[in-house]
């Protein structure tokens, strides 16, 4: 049984025991019900508790036959380094196999420099976007050259867009750090609102957004990003390739398990892909996500 299987079991589990302890206190207390509403109480409980755990458990698994890469497909490695903590071996080990691209956020000098000891710069030659001292630092590196084309202003991090080409495909690409709601409401919406504005202009044009949106889909930053379908997340149910539907990415590495899918893979209508892949970096407390995305028109010829 995989990992994944078991950390979705676990809280299936429980939260089935905790609603169910729940459901037994209140039904020792209210003496005064007869048996068949105690009945009815516990098979409405019983709903309550399905209803919230389905969403947890991995969707099954789907035969996609083999694997065709379209020609002109765009690979990512992205992550949230937390202040530049993040394992720039495990990085660089991460982005050998097919990896075109990597988006990193909150990049420090210190680790700008770990970057180019580890051979990442003579791998990845060209790069647009900041490095800062302190979490606002964001950099795209990449293979094939890059042309910056848009950046947010006045955002609490910074947000960058460049353009690329992969096999004669021509793809735009943004390294996303919006605020998180702890700096308070109108940043966050504010942040949030500065990146729909930077890519709109390029929703039609393979675009890719990846990184920390520092909401999860359900929050209304993240829904008005969503809202008019120019943009669509790739994990979004029904999207993947049945690797399951609920994967949390932050906190990695704390004594409270992940609980929260903050970072996100966004796309623009006429782009393509399967669910991303998320893979743990030691040194931060974010998963890095891997994403392979293609024009939706291509045939892979």
């Amino acid at each position: 049984m995989s990992g994944k299987m078991l950390r979705s079991m676990g809280w299936v589990l429980l939260i089935l025991g905790l609603l169910g302890t729940a459901t037994l206190l209140v039904l020792r207390q209210v003496t005064v019900l007869r048996s068949w509403w105690r009945l009815l109480g516990a098979a409405a409980v019983l709903a309550l508790a399905l209803v919230l755990a389905w969403p947890m458990l991995p969707a099954p698994p789907r035969d996609v036959g083999p694997e065709v890469i379209p020609v002109g497909s765009l690979t990512v490695l992205s992550s949230n380094v937390e202040y530049g903590g993040a394992d720039v071996a495990e990085m660089a080990r991460l982005a050998e196999p097919g990896v075109d691209a990597i988006a990193l956020q909150e990049v420090t000098p210190a680790f700008e420099t770990a970057l180019e000891e580890a051979g990442l710069f003579e791998q990845f030659p060209h790069r647009v976007g900041t490095v800062r001292e302190d979490a606002g630092g964001t950099l795209l590196l990449s293979r094939t050259p890059l042309e910056l084309v848009g950046q947010t202003e006045g955002t609490v991090f910074d947000n960058v867009l460049a353009t690329t080409e992969i096999d004669g495909t021509p793809w735009h690409l943004a390294a996303i750090h919006s605020a998180p709601p702890q700096m308070g409401a109108e940043a966050w919406t504010a942040d949030a609102a500065a990146v729909g504005a930077m890519v709109a202009p390029y929703t039609q044009e393979n675009l890719l957004l990846v990184g920390d949106f520092n909401a999860i889909e359900q929050h209304r930053t993240m829904r008005q990003l969503t809202a008019d379908g120019s943009l669509l997340s790739l994990a979004a149910a029904g999207r993947g390739r049945g690797e399951g539907l609920w994967e949390p990415t932050w906190p990695v590495g704390s004594t409270i398990p992940p609980f929260a899918r903050i970072d996100h893979a966004l796309v623009g209508s006429d782009v393509q892909g399967p669910m991303p892949m998320y893979l743990t970096i030691p040194g931060t407390d974010h998963k890095a996500l891997q994403v392979q995305v293609s024009p939706a028109t291509s045939d892979g010829a």
